[in-house]
C-alpha cells in the first residue's frame, strides 16, 4: 500500500463517527506493520548482497595469498604484500558489516514502529550505497518475470545438487539474473512465516548460489550467464577459500530469516501475499513430472500408492508434501470421490 493513496483515502473517510476513526487508526497501524515487512526484507536482501560481496573478494584475494606463498621474488613479494592488505582491508569492512546488522536487530526490538527509519540511516551510511533508479521500471520488470518464469524460479529453488542446478541453468540461463535472486530470497521468508523450516533452508541454498554467481559476475565485470559454470566448477572442486564463504553466507543468512519471520508484525507485505496466492490450477503437469525425483516420478506414472508411500517414508515430510501437492494440482493424481481411506488421507496435503 503506497503512503500517498492511503493518505488520500485516510482522510476522505474521516468522519465524527468514533467507528470511523478507530478504523482510522487500525489502518494507521497496518500500514506501519506492512511498511516494515517491506523493509525489514529490502534491508535483508541488501544485507546479503553486500556481505557476499566482501565474502567473494576475501575469498579472491585468499587464493591469490596461497598463490604467491609458493614464489619468492622481489616482485612477487610486492604482490603478495599487497594480497595481504586487501584480505584485512576486507575483514575489516565485513566485521563493519556486521556490526551495522547488530544495529538493525537492536534497533528493531527497542522500537518495531520506528524500524523504518533507523534501518534507511544505517544502510545510507555504508560503505556500499546503491541507487535505486526507476524504482517503478524494476518493479514492472520483476513482476514481469516472476509471472513468466515462476515454476522454472521454483524447479530451481527445490534442486539440491551443483550438477542439477548447473545443467537447468544451461538449459533455462535466462534465470541467471537478479530477478531469480530476489525471488527465492523472498520465498525464503515467506516459507519460514509458514513454518516449513526444512524447504526454507533448501530455498536458502539456491538463493545464495545464485546470489555468488551474480557477485562474481559483478566482480569480473562480465554477463553472469557466461560465468555460472564457473561458480559450480569452484563449488564442486571446493577450492580453498570460497566454499567456506559460501557455507558462512548461507547458515548466517538462514540464521537471519529464523530471526526476522515476517508474519511477526501480524501483516505480510503485498508482495509477500502475491507469493502466497499463487495459481495452482495452472502448473504444467510435464514440468512437474519433470521435478521429481526418479522414485517419485515412477509412482506417479504408474498410480501406485505403496510406491509414493515409501518414497514419502524415506525423504523430510515438509519436502514430500510440497512435490505431492504439486502433482494432485497439476492434475497427476485424481481421487475418486468416493475412496476415502487412510492411504487416499495420507496422500492429501491441504
Amino acid at each position: 500500500m503506497e503512503y500517498c493513496k492511503w493518505r488520500d483515502d485516510g482522510a476522505s473517510m474521516i468522519s465524527d463517527d468514533e467507528g470511523l476513526g478507530s478504523d482510522s487508526s487500525a489502518s494507521t497501524s497496518q500500514l506501519h506493520q506492512q511498511g516494515n515487512a517491506d523493509l525489514m526484507f529490502k534491508s535483508q536482501k541488501q544485507c546479503v548482497k553486500n556481505s557476499i560481496e566482501c565474502k567473494w573478494h576475501l575469498a579472491e584475494a585468499q587464493q591469490k595469498l596461497c598463490s604467491l606463498e609458493l614464489h619468492s621474488s622481489e616482485s612477487l613479494e610486492q604482490e603478495h604484500a599487497k594480497a595481504q592488505a586487501d584480505s584485512s582491508k576486507l575483514r575489516q569492512t565485513e566485521q563493519e558489516w556486521r556490526h551495522k546488522e547488530k544495529m538493525l536487530r537492536w534497533g528493531e526490538r527497542q522500537n518495531p514502529v520506528l524500524s523504518n527509519a533507523f534501518s534507511r540511516e544505517v544502510f545510507n551510511k555504508s560503505f556500499i550505497n546503491i541507487q535505486n533508479g526507476n524504482k517503478e521500471a524494476d518493479e514492472d520488470k520483476s513482476k514481469s518475470f516472476v509471472q513468466k518464469y515462476e515454476e522454472q524460479l521454483k524447479h530451481f529453488g527445490m534442486l539440491n545438487r551443483w550438477d542439477d542446478s548447473q545443467r537447468y541453468l544451461s538449459d533455462h540461463s535466462h534465470l541467471v539474473c537478479e530477478e531469480t535472486a530476489n525471488y527465492l530470497l523472498l520465498w525464503c521468508f515467506h516459507l519460514q512465516a509458514d513454518k516449513k523450516e526444512a524447504l526454507m533452508e533448501q530455498v536458502a541454498h539456491q538463493a545464495m548460489a545464485m546470489q555468488f554467481i551474480l557477485e562474481m559476475a559483478n566482480s569480473h565485470k562480465v554477463d553472469p550467464r557466461g560465468c555460472f559454470r564457473q561458480f559450480f566448477q569452484k563449488a564442486k572442486a571446493g577450492e580453498e577459500g570460497y566454499l567456506e564463504a559460501f557455507t558462512t553466507e548461507l547458515e548466517a543468512f538462514k540464521w537471519r530469516v529464523k530471526q526476522y519471520p515476517l508474519n511477526r508484525s501480524g501483516e505480510i507485505s503485498e508482495e509477500m501475499q502475491q507469493l502466497k496466492s499463487l495459481n495452482h490450477c495452472c502448473l504444467d503437469p510435464t514440468e512437474v513430472m519433470e521435478s521429481l525425483a526418479p522414485d517419485l516420478k515412477r509412482g506417479f506414472q504408474l498410480q501406485d500408492r505403496q510406491v509414493l508411500q515409501n518414497v514419502q517414508s524415506n525423504v523430510n515430510p515438509q519436502v514430500s508434501e510440497y512435490y505431492v501437492k504439486r502433482c494432485i494440482d497439476a492434475g497427476l493424481w485424481v481421487v475418486p470421490p468416493k475412496e476415502d481411506t487412510d492411504e487416499t488421507r495420507m496422500m492429501e496435503t491441504s
